[in-house]
């Protein structure tokens, strides 16, 4: 998380701009207490635990700038991003999107997937969280947020947006961490979201998976 908000403060280009809301749901580990030296507000949340789409509203309703970015805690920003937010946002009829997504860890197998990743959110606009949408504040209130699901709440996130208005994608590429695909094994991951994402299209139940997804990640 601490390299996560340093390289966001470095990335940006006008970092005294930055209002960084940080919701913990429920780490183990020292997080909180080193971040809290930094000019950041933190919420620690445990009963958010599971439930993502609650720290991420709880977080949007604590901002108070006109635009919000959700970030994942491992997932870092092209250098410059506020600037190209502001860029696509300057279109009065676009309210929202994302980044183009790319892994911090290199292999032939996790560049197959990140070039998989770009061809599905193509084919619909749908943008996970690790592509770290971004919205006009106003309308994602007015819309109530993020919609209550246990998974893929981000492309849930993004279809209300689209009723809004037009999503953006930014060619410029945000770094994820691999973790969840090297530690289950990257098959097995990638045809659990594979499936997932069919089960969207189609759209299809897909909140009774949301537990085992959770395993997954933690």
């Amino acid at each position: 998380m601490n390299k996560t908000i340093a390289h966001l403060i470095h990335a940006a280009n006008q970092p005294d701009h930055l209002e960084i809301i940080i919701v913990d749901a429920g780490s183990n580990d020292h997080t909180l207490r080193s971040i809290k030296s930094r000019n950041c507000q933190v919420y620690s949340r445990p009963d958010f635990v599971l439930k993502k789409y609650k720290s991420l509203n709880f977080g949007l309703r604590k901002s108070t700038g006109e635009v919000v970015l959700f970030l994942d805690a491992d997932t870092l920003v092209p250098e410059n991003f506020d600037a190209h937010i502001l860029g696509v946002l300057e279109k009065p009829e676009v309210v929202g999107g994302a980044f183009e997504f790319d892994f911090k860890d290199r292999s032939f197998f996790l560049w197959l997937i990140a070039m998989a990743n770009r061809i599905r959110y193509r084919i619909e606009q749908s943008y996970y969280g690790d592509q770290a949408v971004f919205c006009r504040r106003k309308v994602a209130l007015k819309m109530g947020g993020y919609p209550e699901k246990s998974l893929m709440e981000s492309a849930y996130f993004c279809r209300k947006l689209r009723e809004q208005g037009k999503l953006r994608l930014i060619n410029k590429s945000v770094k994820t961490s691999a973790r969840r695909f090297i530690e289950h094994g990257i098959l097995k991951v990638l045809w659990f979201d594979f499936r997932m994402w069919i089960r969207f299209l189609m759209r299809m139940n897909v909140q009774r998976f949301g537990k085992k997804y959770w395993c997954q990640e933690h």
